[in-house]
């Protein structure tokens, strides 16, 4: 494929042909629906009801489906015979991509649209695809989540394949074909970090939040965390793949995947507050949730792309449930600050929240402090009470005693210390260290 053969190309969503992404001689994007399409808005940044967008933003919501780090890009375009520019990498791997939008260059894929397909997996397969990514990884070089024969593309920096799960047997995604589950093996550097996900999540679950359902999987000796994909519906019977539409927030606000934290320009809890007050379903509410939720049990990487929105239909949305909620406190070291994607009243360092921060955030957004600080007292005493009943889900894995030993404690001390310090004056607030 080459920039001088095509321009353009289709954009799907939810199966229907919603418009076209178009790429001008200097590289501009511009995205224009089709006059007859009536499906869900592409964004809350493009709505339907003006036909054409175009500027920086559309860039950066379609770059947004691809993986964040670059050496990735460049084996994935190594593997497609692509250049490793945006609109090329989509045109060869955006059949199945985050949420319900496909897309597809109708010269180059057309065949390969129509041959949609699952080739059935054995766990040591994907254990022998797992060690490849992660050797690859470990080389430093450029390297492909995909197979040969796959056209899928996930966000985000972590390791993971897109696989369709069903009646307990695993498939690889050929064509078109949606996957269901997203399989990751965990940050190799964290020790046991897969189980560590998995509880944390587990615990957000018991707190009442709402969230991906993840369990551990162990394909051969390589263990991994198994993700049921909130965007999409198997039906039960015929193990059909439904895809569901949604987009993360740094596509939600326009921001390229290279300023996805706060700290580099992104997304701020700020911003997200602002965009979630348009809805009255409860998601403001569950946003607050998350960000105390990721301070009290120290999960620190809960940035833009780590929260999303679906998209129902039309120009409605709602904030999806958390995934990728996983805790750092078993990896922190002592006399280290340590601080959260998105801050809390202007407050992003663990063990520091204190009323003070929760007042300028409720001052900020028009919101009750003493209701704020109430919800955070309980969201920190939910934790404590259902931590262990987390940890005891994973007692079959060889690591949970070690990785509970460091997680436990130090959370419910954060959480213990976090309650004080969110009821006392200033005068009297003290800073703790979890790790020491």
């Amino acid at each position: 494929m080459n920039g001088e053969k095509f321009r353009a190309l289709e954009v799907r969503i939810t199966g229907n042909p919603a418009g076209e992404l178009f790429m001008n001689n200097e590289g501009l994007f511009s995205f224009t629906y089709r006059p007859d399409y009536a499906g869900p808005d592409l964004s809350i940044c493009f709505p339907s009801s003006q036909r054409k967008h175009e500027g920086k933003g559309v860039f950066a919501w379609f770059e947004n489906l691809l993986p964040d780090d670059e050496r990735i890009r460049r084996g994935m375009a190594s593997k497609a015979g692509v250049d490793t520019a945006v609109f090329f990498l989509l045109a060869h791997f955006g059949l199945d991509l985050p949420g319900a939008v496909q897309v597809i260059s109708p010269e180059a894929q057309a065949r390969t649209f129509q041959e949609s397909s699952y080739s059935q997996l054995t766990p040591n397969q994907i254990e022998e695809r797992l060690h490849r990514i992660a050797e690859a990884e470990e080389a430093n070089r450029a390297w492909s989540w995909t197979a040969e024969s796959e056209h899928w593309s996930l966000g985000g920096m972590q390791t993971k394949l897109a696989l369709r799960e069903f009646n307990g047997n695993w498939f690889e995604c050929l064509g078109s074909a949606a996957s269901n589950v997203i399989v990751k093996p965990g940050i190799t550097r964290l020790k046991s970090q897969a189980v560590d996900e998995c509880v944390t999540m587990r615990l957000a679950k018991y707190c009442g939040l709402p969230v991906a359902e993840t369990r551990i999987v162990h394909f051969g000796e390589q263990e991994a965390i198994a993700v049921k994909r909130y965007d999409r519906f198997t039906l039960p019977k015929s193990g059909e793949v439904v895809r569901i539409h949604q987009e993360d927030l740094c596509q939600a606000t326009g921001t390229v995947s290279s300023k996805k934290y706060a700290m580099d320009g992104g997304p701020t809890s700020a911003n997200v507050v602002s965009l979630l007050k348009a809805v009255s379903d409860g998601s403001l509410e569950r946003f607050i949730d998350a960000l105390l939720f990721n301070y009290l049990t120290a999960s620190t990487d809960a940035h833009a792309k780590n929260y999303s929105l679906l998209h129902p239909n039309g120009n409605r949305f709602t904030l999806a449930p958390l995934y990728d909620v996983a805790s750092m406190a078993p990896y922190m070291e002592p006399n280290r600050t340590y601080r959260t994607a998105m801050s809390i009243g202007g407050e992003n360092r663990i063990g520091w929240l204190r009323r003070s921060s929760l007042e300028r955030f409720a001052t900020l957004h028009q919101l009750d402090a003493n209701t704020l600080v109430q919800r955070t007292e309980q969201l920190a005493e939910a934790i404590k009470d259902n931590i262990e009943r987390a940890v005891d889900d994973f007692a079959d894995d060889t690591s949970i005693d070690e990785l509970a030993s460091r997680l436990v404690p130090r959370v419910k001390s954060l959480c213990s210390a976090t309650q004080r310090n969110v009821t006392i004056s200033g005068k009297r607030f003290q800073p703790i260290d979890i790790a020491r």
